[in-house]
């Protein structure tokens, strides 16, 4: 029984490592959009987006608690991809407008 609940430890101490690498690699990926982000003519709600998904990670007030980064990496993930879509849609403005 003891070996049980060591291996459940090892289990639970393993996937919170995991998704806290997974919640610091989508950190880094959307820090690493900031200076598109900031550029003239972005829209506000992209600026908001990124803004938002930043400080909900960084900000103890969750849905889950903390050591379950689920809501995190979720809020992370869209802001990503929101930030992402928004900025391409931007570009590809700019080129046609040219």
């Amino acid at each position: 029984m003891e070996s049980l609940w060591t291996t459940l430890g090892v289990v639970a101490v393993v996937v919170v490592v995991i998704l806290v690498l997974v919640a610091l690699f989508l950190v880094v990926k959307l820090v690493r959009k900031h200076r598109q982000v900031h550029q003239p003519g972005t829209p506000v709600p992209t600026k908001v987006a990124y803004w938002v998904s930043l400080a909900y990670t960084v900000f103890p007030f969750d849905l889950l608690p903390d050591p379950v980064y689920f809501d995190d990496i979720v809020i992370l993930a869209g802001g990503l991809v929101y930030v992402s879509k928004s900025l391409t849609k931007k570009a590809r403005d700019e080129r046609r407008a040219e």
